[in-house]
C-alpha cells in the first residue's frame, strides 16, 4: 500500500510540474490554414478554377492547398453560403456578362465556358438564377439595351 502511494504522488508532483495549457496546435494551424484559403481564392477564381465541370469539391479543395473541412467551414462561416452554391453564383455571373457582350455566342458554348457540361442544367441553374432560361434573358437585355439607345 505504501509503494502505491509513493507511486501516485509522484505521478501527482509530475503534473504539477507541468508547464500552463498554451493555445493548442491545431487552433494555430487551422487559423494559418484559413489564411492561406484566403489568399488562394483570388488566384484561383482568377485563372478559372471553377469553370471546370467535373471537378468535385475535394480536387477544388487540393488545388486551393487546403482540406475539405477548412474549405466548408470557411465558406459557412464567412461566406455564409456552401462552396457549391458560391462557384454556381461565379459561373452565373460570367454567364450574364457573356450574353451580354458575345450576343452571337450559342447558349451551349456559353454553358460549357463557365462550367456546365449540359444546356438543361445550365438552364435550369440560369432560371434558378434569374427567374428566366439564358435565351429569355438575352432577348429581354437586347430589348431594353435596344430601347435605351
Amino acid at each position: 500500500m505504501d509503494n502505491l502511494v509513493r507511486r501516485l504522488g509522484r505521478i501527482f508532483i509530475k503534473d504539477k510540474e507541468k508547464p500552463a495549457v498554451t493555445p493548442s496546435e491545431p487552433v494555430v494551424c487551422f487559423k494559418q490554414r484559413i489564411a492561406a484559403l484566403e489568399a488562394a481564392l483570388p488566384r484561383w477564381v482568377e485563372q478559372g478554377g471553377w469553370r471546370n465541370p467535373s471537378r468535385t469539391f475535394s480536387e477544388a479543395a487540393a488545388e486551393l492547398g487546403t482540406d475539405t473541412f477548412t474549405l466548408h467551414h470557411y465558406f459557412q462561416e464567412r461566406m455564409g453560403m456552401d462552396f457549391r452554391t458560391w462557384r454556381t453564383q461565379l459561373r452565373m455571373e460570367e454567364a450574364v456578362r457573356l450574353l451580354l457582350e458575345e450576343p452571337e455566342t450559342k447558349v451551349n458554348e456559353i454553358a460549357g465556358r463557365v462550367g456546365f457540361s449540359n444546356r438543361s442544367n445550365f438552364t435550369r441553374q440560369f432560371r434558378a438564377y434569374t427567374g428566366l432560361t439564358p435565351a429569355r434573358w438575352r432577348e429581354k437585355a437586347r430589348t431594353s439595351l435596344d430601347g435605351r439607345a
